[in-house]
């Protein structure tokens, strides 16, 4: 099963592909996750990347596509976590066999008062809110024991920039994929396991 999730910053995409990857055995691939792994290295690539993550804007999209297509190569199941971000990019991995594409909605004041709770460990792999669903151990991440942190682009002022480059650049790929009839929409303003619920539906007819 391959796999496109999409939907604004603080949708839940990063908690819903987590499960799926647990659940299912899917390679969970976040661009996003990629790009800030090469800020954590410090090289003069993730100096750049950094600030335009910090900015709420996006990376160009070649550089992002050769990353994916790199991590998805001879695997036969993967989900691509907010990925493609803008039609370009989409348009740059229609050679890449996709089978569902799911597009999480929320609108953005939800997304500010959910984003001011959440958390992710260290190595921003995995995602956490404080009162919906947080850490067994409070500050500490349940699968690699780092600690939990804020991330820089949660501030309300970063979220309204993401939301507009999210209605700039990324609703038309929603508007791409529903032309090719692969895709569904979900209402992700409910609690994540009643999403979690209906993603699974839609991808698997599990209940």
């Amino acid at each position: 099963m391959k796999i496109i999730l999409l939907g604004p910053p603080g949708s839940g995409k990063g908690t819903v592909s987590d499960q799926l990857s647990q659940d299912f055995s899917l390679l969970h691939i976040s661009p996003g996750e990629l790009l800030r792994e090469e800020v954590q290295k410090g090289t003069s690539i993730g100096k750049k990347i950094k600030t335009v993550i910090n900015e709420g804007k996006l990376v160009p999209a070649q550089f992002v596509v050769e990353m994916v297509k790199l991590e998805v190569e001879g695997t036969k199941d993967y989900i691509l976590d907010g990925f493609p971000r803008s039609v370009d990019q989409a348009k740059l991995i229609d050679d890449l066999p996709i089978d569902r594409v799911i597009s999480l909605e929320v609108n953005e004041e939800d997304v500010i008062t959910r984003l001011a709770n959440r958390r992710v460990c260290s190595r921003g792999q995995h995602s956490y809110h404080l009162t919906i669903i947080p850490p067994k151990n409070e500050g500490v991440c349940d699968v690699d024991g780092t600690p939990l942190v804020r991330r820089p682009d949660d501030d309300p002022k970063i979220i309204k920039e993401r939301f507009k480059v999210f209605r700039r650049e990324t609703e038309p790929v929603i508007a791409y994929y529903q032309q090719k009839g692969i895709l569904t929409s979900i209402d992700a303003s409910k609690n994540p396991k009643e999403v979690y619920a209906a993603v699974k539906k839609i991808v698997f007819n599990i209940k």
